[in-house]
This record gives C-alpha cells, sequence and structure tokens, in this order.
C-alpha cells in the first residue's frame, strides 16, 4: 500500500491512469491479491476509484482534499491526545519521551519515520476508543512517509510540534493536549500541500 501511495505523489501514477493489480504485483514480486486489498484501502483514503466492470483508478486530488484530509486527522487524532492525557501511564509518557528524543536525533527518514508512528499510536491506544483506532486506520497515512519531515526546517517544526503534544500529555491537560495535536496535523496539510507543489504535483503536464 506504501509503494502504491508513494508512486501516486511522486506521479509515477497519475490522476486518471488505471491501476492493473496483476500487472503491479508482478513488478512488485507479489500476487494481485495482496495488491486489490491495498487499493481497496487506498479507496478509503480517497486516492484509489473503484469503477464497476472497468477496475481501480488512480483520483484526482486537489489542494482542498489534503487539507480535508488531515482536518479529519486532526479532529479524530485531537479527540484521542484529549483523552490520552487522562489515560496514559507515566511509563508510557517514559516511552512517548524517548520516541521524541529518537525522532530528532534519527540519522534516517526510515528510523523517524517509525519512531514517529509509534509515537502516534501510542497516544491514539491510550484514549482507550476502538471506534476512533478504527477511523484513524480508516484515514490512514494522507502522505508518503518523509515526503515533507524529510526537509530539515520541516522536520524542525514537527520536532517542535511533539514536543508541545507531549508537554500538554505530561502536565495532564486534556485540552491543551487536544489543541497541540490539531494545530500539529494541521500545520501538517499546509507542510505536505507545500513539498507537493514544490514536486510540481499540480503542475499541467507539458505538452
Amino acid at each position: 500500500m506504501d509503494e502504491i501511495r508513494r508512486r501516486i505523489f511522486t506521479r509515477e501514477l497519475k490522476a486518471g491512469a488505471k491501476v492493473d493489480p496483476e500487472a503491479l504485483g508482478s513488478e512488485l514480486g507479489m500476487s494481485k491479491i495482496p495488491v486489490r486489498e491495498a487499493l481497496s484501502a487506498l479507496v478509503g483514503e480517497g486516492i484509489i476509484e473503484l469503477i464497476p466492470r472497468r477496475g481501480a483508478f488512480v483520483a484526482p486530488m486537489s489542494k482542498r482534499d489534503i487539507e480535508d484530509h488531515y482536518w479529519m486527522l486532526a479532529v479524530v487524532s485531537g479527540r484521542a491526545a484529549e483523552r490520552a492525557a487522562e489515560t496514559l501511564s507515566e511509563s508510557a509518557l517514559t516511552e512517548l519521551e524517548k520516541l521524541a528524543d529518537l525522532m530528532e536525533r534519527a540519522a534516517t527518514e526510515s528510523e523517524r519515520d517509525q519512531a514517529a508512528f509509534r509515537f502516534h499510536s501510542l497516544i491514539n491506544h491510550a484514549a482507550q476508543s476502538p471506534r476512533m483506532n478504527t477511523v484513524l486506520r480508516m484515514l490512514g497515512t494522507p502522505l508518503p512517509l518523509g515526503l515533507y519531515e524529510s526537509h530539515s526546517r520541516l522536520a524542525a517544526d514537527a520536532d517542535a510540534e511533539h514536543r508541545e503534544v507531549l508537554a500538554a500529555l505530561r502536565s495532564r491537560k486534556p485540552a491543551a493536549a487536544r489543541k497541540a495535536m490539531e494545530r500539529h496535523f494541521l500545520e501538517g496539510a499546509r507542510a505536505s500541500i507545500a513539498a507537493l507543489e514544490a514536486q510540481g504535483f499540480w503542475d499541467e503536464p507539458a505538452t
């Protein structure tokens, strides 16, 4: 799924392009079944369209679509952080501190991405709401991991936002935790759109 998402946002697969599960599976060294499952999951993210009797196609995506996706993540993740401020154990807070440290000193994008994923997952699960976690899984990852946080300035911004969330959680301030998490994702929308613009994601193809 991550590879399909990456290809879409790097324009290897452009809006309107048909995605052949069998051909893509062969290219990736897997059967078409997991590819079809990934495509179905990406429908929930608004990245893929399944058209009856025609197949899977890359969905057109506007800047507003990106903003809306991050807004939904901001609202649900903010609610999860609000709950987590009251339920996180001291050991979990210590683990979040370690993950924040790891993100800041990560030597590779992969290390940073993994630490960020664990950071948010720990908070989300601490909310103790299966329904919210189901929604967050459905929303998925809006952009390929590392697309914008790999830029040093934007990575530093994200680090500061994670520290703000952590401070609110450690202080047991639910409202502050919610607002900090919402800001984090809304800033993510701004940064992601800027990164996509810089890559020419919405540029018209040359004729």
